[in-house]
């Protein structure tokens, strides 16, 4: 067995040379007596990131790190390990000259050293903003719209009139947009808005300018996106983010058809903690599995009536497909309205009022 220098002092052991005519160290590879190298691959390639801590990562082969184990019990040795010795002594001389430091439980930057190939990796800790949106404009979809034989639509979605503007602010290489739930694209969010966040893969920059953020959003969707109560989430945020079924308030304009429009109010009252079964509304079934779903309407009111013109405030379970339950999709919601109450109603908008 051929051992470098470094690894005969470590576990002092001094005739590994014997009859051997190699180079390289059969435990370490010679990666200790490299380590001035790795240092400055380190600082060549952390440069251009914002950061403050790091941890050094190594994987080893596992032919070396068995005949280590072997060689160490034949010795008695209690010695660190190549693998450990390499991360210490790299990791010391960063945090000396560097001034970074190690973390062990979430480092912001990781540098990995492939024992195999002498390679190394890095790995950069996202950053997770979140906050709510606001949609302004009807037409805008949440996610990038594909429509079969067309291909992508020309409207921006949601995702991207956000995702790409806080993508660029911390100068990432990708993102990835989370929403709590999504309005039709033909439908406004107002109110208080949806709650979303955005993951930034590697992110150079990790300060943060919400008011400037918030004006690009703003002014690149010509004012058709607003993005509210911004802030760097955590990693428990966005897992109770991603878990989050929130109830629903819309405001709902209907026409109806016919004299049935008389006395609404009335016959809307007994909506209230009503279960209804839905299937996969017909318009999207292209899109997604067609499965029965169990939702709650929790109530409706009238708040406004001109004629036979209404408005409606809905109230409804996370998941529950209004404008199904407002005109049946041909009993695929039931019970429903336009069945239930035995009328011809069309719906003139829908706007997404609270989300909790």
């Amino acid at each position: 067995m051929f051992l470098c220098s470094q690894c005969e002092e470590r576990l002092s052991y001094t005739d590994s040379s014997k009859g051997e005519t190699k180079e390289v160290c059969d435990l370490c590879s010679n990666l200790l007596e490299h380590i001035d190298d790795y240092f400055e691959m380190f600082r060549d390639e952390v440069k251009s990131y914002q950061f403050s801590t790091f941890l050094i990562g190594l994987r080893s082969q596992k032919d070396n790190l068995q005949r280590e184990r072997e060689l160490m019990e034949r010795l008695g040795s209690t010695a660190r390990t190549y693998k450990a010795e390499f991360q210490l002594r790299l990791g010391t001389k960063i945090e000396t000259e560097l001034g970074y430091r190690v973390d062990f439980e979430r480092p912001g930057l990781m540098f990995t050293i492939n024992q195999e190939n002498m390679d190394f990796s890095l790995w950069v800790r996202p950053v997770y903003l979140k906050g709510r949106y606001l949609k302004r404009r009807r037409g805008i979809p949440q996610s990038p719209w594909i429509k079969p034989g067309r291909g992508k639509e020309s409207e921006r979605s949601i995702s991207e009139y956000i995702g790409q503007p806080v993508c660029n602010f911390f100068e990432g290489k990708n993102y990835n947009f989370f929403a709590s739930g999504r309005e039709d694209v033909d439908a406004l969010m107002l109110g208080n808005g949806r709650p979303f966040y955005v993951e930034v893969e590697f992110p150079r920059n990790r300060s943060s300018d919400f008011v400037r953020l918030s004006k690009v959003v703003s002014a690149e969707s010509m004012e058709g996106v607003e993005i509210l109560d911004l802030s760097i989430a955590n990693p428990a945020e966005i897992e109770e983010l991603k878990n989050l079924r929130s109830d629903k308030t819309y405001e709902v304009g209907i026409t109806i058809e016919g004299d049935n429009a008389l006395n609404m109010e009335e016959k809307l009252k007994k909506y209230s903690n009503v279960k209804i079964n839905q299937k996969t509304p017909s318009r999207v079934i292209y899109l997604r599995t067609d499965k029965l779903r169990e939702r709650i309407i929790r109530s409706i009111e009238v708040k406004r009536t001109t004629g036979k013109q209404l408005v409606l405030i809905i109230k409804a379970e996370a998941g529950t497909y209004i404008k199904e339950f407002i005109t049946g999709d041909n009993g695929r919601t039931t019970p429903n309205l336009k069945d239930d109450l035995d009328i011809n109603v069309k719906i003139d908008y829908l706007n997404v009022l609270e989300v909790k």
